[in-house]
């Protein structure tokens, strides 16, 4: 087995600019090219001078591989490509994909400026969000409170409501509660609009990014910093240099933007509710197949299948047109395995075809298709196939 060398461009001793380089039998890949939120110099980003040739490193990495669209992860993609002159394949890992290629030219287009923002992503904790805005709806209703709670918009937003949509994909307590409405239908926390920021009064907001580095926290954050009334929860850790981790260390004078100082009267509290694990959190990781997760949670395997609907006239009987398909299929996909069943189905992989057709309309056949996301070009291709018909 080749040799393998691994080499910290950056995060190697600190979190941020996340950027590893793995290089094995001749080849070298580098994993996540991120930037640090906490320097507006060139400490931001990782340091490319190891793997650089004549100040290019274009013939000198084979990929890049993205963990995920985090600043801290990826954020100095668009640097690489400019400065340096990487042009190569990047890859971003997918849940499902495995690892799946992303265009360089869509990062070309990102703009990065002095302090390292980007027009393109935001970090956004989407999980945390959800477990926040249920502790806090709870408890606003058994106090029976009024103050308002508003959440930031944007991706959390769209979360929630693939969270009201597939409530009966999350734990028992929550599926619970949706025999009498579903949680995620809050009663006090509405979304975010920045002129709420002057509304009198006493309420709570949601806001990201964590750190105040930048965009919708960072805004009300400097509007409400110099009353003392107001409070401060930072959820997470903060890196250094960025606004949180000042605040977090008792910092109460800030230099902001043209050299302006802002005063910090308000209350800081740090109440620890990270997407990450902790140092014993890791110590205790563990790693075991999904079958045994899922008995030793109590849980069953969630099965997603995606359906299609294809139509088709043809004179025969259902079950003639449901054994034209069979054969037009053997013919076509010689190297999967297809079945006809006697249940009236014809399988193919995770594909399950079927055909129904109206007494009022019996030559105009149904042909319904279900797949799982394994198989998800397979039955794309199949439907496409029969919605071009069958050969005659």
């Amino acid at each position: 087995m080749p040799d393998i060398k691994v080499t910290p461009l950056g995060a190697g001793q600190d979190v941020g600019r996340s950027c590893i380089l793995v290089s094995i039998g001749g080849k070298n890949i580098m994993l996540d090219c991120g930037m640090h939120m906490g320097y507006n110099d060139d400490r931001r980003f990782p340091d490319f001078s190891y793997v650089t040739q004549n100040g290019r490193l274009t013939e000198f990495l084979d990929c890049v591989i993205i963990s995920h669209f985090h600043l801290d992860h990826c954020g100095a993609l668009p640097y690489m490509s400019e400065m340096v002159g990487y042009d190569g394949p990047i890859y971003m890992t997918h849940p499902t994909k495995a690892i799946c290629p992303i265009l360089l030219e869509d990062f070309r287009k990102i703009t990065v400026d002095k302090k390292g923002e980007t027009n393109f992503f935001t970090s956004q904790m989407i999980k945390d969000s959800q477990e926040l805005c249920i502790l806090l709806e709870t408890f606003w209703e058994r106090m029976n409170l009024k103050a308002p709670i508003y959440f930031s918009t944007g991706l959390t937003e769209k979360a929630n409501h693939y969270y009201k949509l597939f409530i009966t994909w999350t734990n028992q307590k929550i599926r619970k509660t949706f025999v009498q409405r579903n949680m995620f239908e809050f009663k006090h926390i509405k979304a975010f609009d920045r002129s709420y920021a002057d509304n009198p009064g006493p309420m709570v907001v949601f806001a990201t990014p964590g750190m105040l580095h930048a965009g919708q926290s960072l805004q009300i954050f400097k509007k409400w910093a110099g009353n003392e009334k107001n409070m401060l929860i930072m959820p997470g850790y903060c890196v250094q240099g960025t606004v949180g981790h000042k605040i977090l260390n008792g910092q109460k004078k800030l230099e902001m933007e043209g050299r302006a100082t802002l005063d910090v009267k308000l209350q800081v509290e740090y109440m620890s509710f990270s997407a990450h694990a902790d140092a014993k959190g890791i110590m205790h990781l563990r790693l075991v197949s999904p079958e045994q997760a899922l008995k030793e949670l109590g849980l069953s395997e969630h099965q997603l299948r995606f359906t299609c609907r294809v139509q088709l006239h043809d004179p025969h009987s259902d079950t003639d047109t449901l054994g034209r398909i069979y054969t037009h299929l053997k013919s076509v996909l010689k190297s999967y395995s297809i079945q006809h069943v006697p249940d009236g189905t014809v399988i193919v992989e995770s594909i399950v075809i079927k055909v129904t057709s109206s007494a009022e309309e019996p030559n105009l056949k149904v042909i319904l298709l279900s797949w799982s996301y394994q198989d998800e070009e397979l039955g794309s291709f199949l439907s496409t196939l029969l919605k071009n018909g069958l050969p005659s």
